[in-house]
Parts: C-alpha cells; sequence; structure tokens
C-alpha cells in the first residue's frame, strides 16, 4: 500500500508534475537509447562537418555516463585531426578537468569537477570569443568556467563522437554517449536548464531551429548511421559501438519524439554509383533532390548502343514486398524497375504520369502500382510484388521508339534523376531508409527533422503525422507512474486508451500487474490480432476477465474497461462489447502503474492518452471520451 497525497484521482501524464493532491501521477519514461563506446576502438564519424566553420559561439551538448574514467584524456566530442585540428571538448580523469580546445590556442583549462562512473550526466559547454567566455553546465547548472579568445577556424573535415582523433586511442571513451546536439549560438542559462528540464525537446525555447546544426538523437536502436535529425544531411558513421535500450530520464526520451521507423533492403540505397553493375549510363552524385538536399542521381544514358541500367542483388525471403522512389524526367521520360528473378517491372511514365507492367516468362504482375505527382517535376512511384529468395534489383532508362529490354542509343547526356529507392517487406510503403554498402533489415527510427515539412530522409511530415499525446513505443519502450494512494483502487475503477493496434502478438496496455509474484490488481492487455481483455485479480493470483467479441482493425482503436462493482466491462470504440459478472474488488498492491509494459515485456505500439479513474465511467461517458479522441486519431 502506498502513502499518497490524497484519494482523489488523478490522471496520468507524462512528465507532468506531481506536487500537489490535485496534480498529475507523473510517468517516468524509460524510452531512451544510447551509444555503448568501449574505450578501444568505437566511434562515430560525421564526415565534411561544416556546421561550426569560422563561428566565434557555440553551443555543445550531449548525454554521456562513464563505464570507466581514464586518467589521462576522455574526448566527449572532436573535430579534430592532424591536418584540421578545430576544436575538441572533453574530460581529464586525473585531474577532473573539463577541456575545451581550438586551434591556434593552448587548450583551455576549466575549473574541475568530478564525475561518478554508471551515472548519467546532461552536459553543455557554451564559449563567445567575443567576450572571451566559456562556461560549462552539468545537469541545468554551471559547474565550471574559462576563457577562449579564438574563433573556430573556416574549415570543412570530419566530426568525431566518442574520440579525438588526432589524440587517438588514448582520448576514447568508455562509457555511453547520446543525443548529441552542436548550435551556432550561445545557449543561456535558462536554455540550457530547459533542455535538461525537457529531454525530449529538441531546441529550447528562444533558440531558431536553424540554430541546431548538429542533432545526433543516436536513438535508432539499429544499423550504422546515426542520423543527423537537424536537416542538415550530417550523418554519422558508427564504428563498433553497440545500442543500449530503456534507459530512463535524464536522457532524452525516444518515446515522445516524432519518429518514422523502417527498414529498406536494398544496399546502397544512397549511393546509387556503386550499385554492382551500371551498364550504358553514368550515376552523377550530389543532384538535388525532392528532399531538398543534394542527394539523388542523375542516371544518364551514354552515347552506345545497348541497354542502360543499374543493377544490385538482393537478399530476400519469400514474402509481400513493397517497392517506392522518386524520379524526374532529365530528357529521359520512362524509368522501369525490374525484379530479375520474378522477372517482373513496372514502368513509369514521367510524362503521362501512368504506370505499364512489363512481365517476361509469365511472371505474376506488380500490384499497387502508383505514380504521384509531387511537384516542381518530381514523381512518387510504387508497387508491390511476391518476391522469392533469389533477385535482382534494376533500374532501367528506355526510350519512347523502344521497349525495355531493347538495345538503343543515348545522346550521352538525358537521363533521369533518382531519390529515395526504398524495398521493404511490407504490403505497404514506409518511410525511406538510406542505406550504404549493407542493407538495413531491421526498423531503424529517424528523428523529425527540422527542414519544413519533411522529416530528415524528405518524408512528408503531413502525410506521416504523429497523433498528439501518444508515446510512440517501440519495443524497448515504457512509461511507469509512480505507486500512490490514489492509483491504489480496490472497487470500482475504469482503464482506458487509445492504441495503435496491429495483428503482432499479445502485449501490455495500462496497469499494476506482476502475476508472476502475486502481485496482479488491474490490466488491459492486448490478448490477439483481434482481441483485447481486461484483468482484475481480487488476491493478487485470481482472475476474472472480459474479452471484446468484436474483431478490431488495424489502426487506432479506443479500448475501456470498467469495473462497476458488480460486472466487469469492456468497450471498444465507444461501444460495449463485452461483460462478466464479478463483485469480489480487486487486491491493493505497491506496484507501480506500467505503460506499454508487463513484467519484463514491452509493448512495440503507441499508446495515448492512457486514463486510470477511480470511478465506474457510464456508457455515455466512455462514448463521450471516444468521439473527444475519435478525430485525432480515426481522422473519421
Amino acid at each position: 500500500m502506498a502513502v499518497g497525497f490524497s484519494n482523489t484521482n488523478k490522471p496520468i501524464n507524462p512528465r507532468g508534475q506531481d506536487a500537489s493532491p490535485l496534480a498529475f501521477n507523473r510517468a517516468k519514461l524509460y524510452s531512451g537509447k544510447a551509444l555503448s563506446f568501449d574505450g578501444v576502438n568505437d566511434n562515430i564519424v560525421a564526415s565534411s562537418f561544416s556546421g561550426l566553420s569560422g563561428e566565434a559561439k557555440a553551443s555543445i551538448s550531449l548525454y554521456f555516463n562513464f563505464d570507466s574514467i581514464a586518467s589521462t584524456d576522455n574526448w566527449f566530442i572532436a573535430q579534430d585531426n592532424p591536418t584540421n585540428r578545430v576544436f575538441a571538448f572533453g574530460y581529464t580523469g586525473a585531474s577532473k578537468d573539463l577541456r575545451l580546445q581550438i586551434i591556434g590556442a593552448n587548450s583551455t583549462g576549466l575549473d574541475s569537477y568530478s564525475f561518478n562512473t554508471n551515472e548519467w550526466y546532461h552536459c553543455v559547454l557554451t564559449f563567445d570569443t567575443t567576450t572571451n567566455a566559456v562556461i560549462v553546465y552539468v545537469n541545468g547548472q554551471q559547474v565550471a568556467t574559462g576563457t577562449q579568445t579564438n574563433d573556430i577556424p573556416s574549415v570543412t573535415s570530419d566530426l568525431y563522437v566518442g574520440q579525438r582523433e588526432y589524440a587517438s586511442a588514448e582520448g576514447r571513451v568508455n562509457g555511453k554517449i547520446t543525443n548529441t546536439k552542436i548550435f551556432n549560438e550561445v545557449l543561456t542559462a535558462a536554455q540550457v536548464a530547459d533542455l535538461y528540464n525537457n529531454p525530449e525537446k529538441v531546441v529550447p525555447t528562444g533558440v531558431d531551429n536553424t540554430a541546431l546544426k548538429l542533432w545526433l538523437p543516436m536513438m535508432e536502436g539499429a544499423g550504422t548511421t546515426a542520423y543527423d535529425g537537424s536537416g542538415n544531411g550530417n550523418h554519422g558513421t558508427i564504428a563498433g559501438a553497440t545500442y543500449v535500450n530503456g534507459i530512463g530520464a535524464p536522457v532524452a526520451q525516444s518515446a515522445v519524439m516524432d519518429w518514422n521507423k523502417g527498414t529498406n533492403l536494398l544496399p546502397h540505397s544512397a549511393e546509387l554509383d556503386q550499385f554492382n553493375n551500371v551498364i550504358g549510363v553514368s550515376v552523377l552524385t550530389n543532384q538535388e533532390s525532392i528532399s531538398g538536399n543534394n542527394d539523388a542521381f542523375l542516371i544518364s544514358v551514354n552515347s552506345s548502343f545497348g541497354s542502360h541500367r543499374i543493377v544490385e542483388p538482393l537478399t530476400t525471403t519469400s514474402a509481400l514486398h513493397s517497392v517506392s522512389f522518386y524520379a524526374k524526367a532529365n530528357g529521359v521520360n520512362k524509368v522501369m524497375i525490374f525484379i530479375n528473378g520474378q522477372n517482373q517491372g513496372v514502368i513509369f511514365n514521367l510524362d503521362t504520369a501512368t504506370t505499364q507492367s512489363f512481365t517476361k516468362y509469365n511472371a505474376v504482375e506488380a500490384t499497387n502500382q502508383t505514380i504521384q505527382d509531387k511537384g516542381n517535376g518530381w514523381y512518387y512511384c510504387g508497387f508491390t510484388l511476391q518476391i522469392g529468395t533469389s533477385a535482382t534489383f534494376q533500374i532501367q532508362l528506355y526510350d519512347a521508339a523502344t521497349t525495355p529490354d531493347d538495345a538503343w542509343i543515348g545522346d550521352g547526356t538525358s537521363g533521369v534523376y533518382v531519390y529515395g529507392v526504398s524495398f521493404v517487406t511490407a504490403d505497404n510503403v514506409k518511410p525511406y531508409i538510406p542505406t550504404f554498402a549493407t542493407n538495413q533489415p531491421n526498423d531503424v527510427l529517424l528523428p523529425q527533422g527540422l527542414t519544413t515539412g519533411r522529416d530528415i530522409t524528405g518524408v512528408n511530415l503531413f502525410e506521416n503525422v504523429r497523433k498528439q499525446g501518444a508515446l510512440n513505443l517501440d519495443g524497448n519502450s515504457w512509461a511507469e507512474v509512480h505507486d500512490n494512494e490514489s492509483l491504489d483502487i480496490t472497487s470500482a475503477i475504469t482503464l482506458e486508451a487509445w492504441v495503435y493496434w496491429d495483428d503482432s502478438s499479445s502485449n501490455a496496455i495500462l496497469g499494476k500487474w506482476d502475476y508472476s509474484i502475486s502481485k496482479a490488481s488491474y490490466l488491459i492487455y492486448k490478448h490477439s490480432a483481434t482481441n483485447f481483455r481486461f484483468f482484475l485479480s481480487y488476491n493478487g493470483t485470481s482472475v476474472g476477465l472480459v474479452t471484446n467479441s468484436t474483431s478490431i482493425s488495424n489502426g487506432w482503436n479506443h479500448l475501456a474497461g470498467v469495473y462497476d462493482g458488480v460486472n466487469i466491462k469492456c468497450y471498444l470504440n465507444g461501444s460495449e462489447d463485452g461483460s462478466l459478472p464479478y463483485g469480489l474488488g480487486i487486491f491493493e498492491t505497491d506496484l507501480p502503474v506500467q505503460i506499454g509494459k508487463i513484467e519484463s515485456t514491452t509493448t512495440p505500439c503507441p499508446i495515448a492518452q492512457p486514463r486510470i479513474y477511480n470511478r465506474a465511467l457510464t456508457a455515455s461517458e466512455v462514448l463521450r471520451n471516444y468521439n473527444s479522441g475519435k478525430n485525432t486519431y480515426t481522422n473519421d
């Protein structure tokens, strides 16, 4: 039994305050991710960074947790190598000095500060050479100062996280780093505190988005790319460092950020010039794309007689796959994606905005063929196809006088711009995930970028809106509400939440429940691909339950479980959908309420507006709650 402020029921509110009897029940989020560096040969490298070139002012923000602290140098972040020494920020273990070094100056000695191992710190360094001031903040508080007169030089060179290249291995960090940001202006003490107190914030209040020159959330959870969420395209390559999950506050919370999630089974999607075979074409890099960045390719035909295409082998499983890409004509108006091995292709006519199947040897035609005008000559193209276990991926160009596979003579310059080629195991399109030498078979999380209207991969944010108030749980994330008296409910109760339903395995939604240690109280649970259950226990082990009778469709659904002391009922999308007599009451435990977790199992689905009431809502009240949220969550 908990000791609390009062029996007054209080709504659950992640990161809300809980300072009075009528305040919120604060939910602590366990959703942060971090990269773990071994102190030997791990790092992240963002190539050709120029975000601070020539700047007199800058702020560097990151979270870190030392596994061990070297007596020499531990460099958090540096743009500093033997040929282009720019800046470096780190910590000397023996003297316990925070250090900043800028080219042309000796290392700036800052005040000493003692860090512990196995403890998370939020650290911000600011410098302003117009006032010669250097300030370091730890966990929102100023802890060290120094002076610096040298502006950062006007150079472009590689940026390192977890080491200083010039210092080689002795300067590498042994520990965890996450949520690394660089601004080209000085954050005030209030703005630093804003970032610390609200770790899900990307940019603090009063700072323009354009001041953020690099943001590596380092929370993808898979792959070898640390994506730059600033919109500036400074993605980093991860070498050696591995992901850890489920880290609680104060590390930035992925569950309350805006994320896209996806895979891409096509290698070299972000470097089409590296396809396995380039036949009869030239592939030009750094072309302006629909994303607004110079990350598209121009595939131009040469003047020889033959086919004109690029080819890449695929590693696939036998399943339905989705293919999509963006294309823009540059003298050639027809482009085809052909899956050799399935003997199936789709021709996209960028002049008439039409599609046409091309099949060989009685192959099954591709389905869901689409071509959509995206403006400025760009078209979004896609289709779905049943794929076997062996295939190659071909992008092929041809002219109006020929059919696919025919040889023809190009003019040496005309071609097609291509961006964002995606090949995924799915029956619908997912966000484009850039790949390089290898494919990306596991879901990665991509933070919302700060470029207008699009995320960092060019996906239109208005087509991928994250629902208001949702926890975007990814299977390693959950939230907990500390046990208090207002949640020790033993008679009438209502649990409700909006849940993004899919056909995956069973998962917990909301409740106080640990059956393994005889501490079960109440729970809404995803029981199957089409049903949920509302559980109650009167003694911590025995269970009363009710299951809805109507199959749940994929997408957003409103779930509610109601107990009035006589019956337990479940409601689906505002309507009662199951009832069972139950009059035994509810067992009281000292467990926290968990959202998206039961015992050690977490839930990989978005959950929004979880609520617990210490009374039974009426049918009209449940319907009212459903109606109040349905426009947000279902667009009905």
